[in-house]
């Protein structure tokens, strides 16, 4: 029975998780600050430096919905030199790293992942940072470095970090490392993660069925 990671669909699959995932986080990083501070608050505490991190931010945007990727890459460099702490700076790396997932660079997607797991504004988005470069590790056929990511605390994503480790081990063709990790990621899966669950509970209903036939 063919298994849900076949390598010659890998990297289509990989950008195929990128596209549901990482618009989802983006827009979330501002809303979570408006949530902290409140948006007036939020607004009364933005400085000089704020408001320009702000606006380079805006035109980053502008220069990837025109497909002006030499711009938007200037644009985001300046912003990880000029404001590495703003949550400004780690959203535009991350929108870089997908828009170079989706051109198939996947090294340019890691080292831009790499820095925001080093300097990213809060530890959540330096675990989701962490996980997105574990899987472009493995898909650059990385996977002991894709794992060494994985070992390290996944905070309230652990669940994702576990079910990565069990999709390595599957494509390995260890499928007691695999189910194991499947079942922890399962146990430990928040019920607000739309189709998480049902995802991990049709990889553990696969594995059974091989082990069936």
């Amino acid at each position: 029975m063919a298994t849900h990671y076949d390598d010659e669909d890998q990297a289509e699959r990989l950008k195929q998780w990128w596209k549901e995932n990482w618009m989802a986080l983006a827009g979330g990083l501002i809303i979570g600050l408006a949530a902290i501070f409140g948006w007036e608050g939020w607004k009364s505490h933005q400085d000089a430096r704020g408001a320009s991190a702000s606006r380079m931010y805006e035109e980053l945007k502008l220069a990837l919905d025109a497909q002006r990727i030499d711009d938007a890459r200037r644009i985001g460099e300046a912003l990880a030199d000029e404001h590495a702490r703003s949550p400004y700076a780690s959203t535009a790396m991350l929108f870089l790293a997908a828009q170079a997932v989706e051109a198939g660079d996947f090294a340019d997607a890691r080292t831009r992942l790499s820095w925001v797991r080093e300097h990213g504004y809060d530890e959540g988005v330096r675990h989701i940072a962490t996980l997105r470069e574990a899987r472009v590790a493995w898909q650059q056929g990385e996977t002991e470095a894709a794992l060494a990511l994985l070992s390290t605390s996944g905070g309230p994503f652990q669940a994702q970090f576990d079910e990565l480790r069990g999709d390595i081990a599957l494509a390995a063709g260890d499928r007691g490392t695999a189910r194991g990790a499947y079942e922890k990621a399962l146990a430990g899966a928040p019920d607000d993660i739309p189709g998480l669950r049902d995802s991990l509970q049709r990889k553990l209903d696969d594995l059974t069925a091989v082990a069936q036939s």
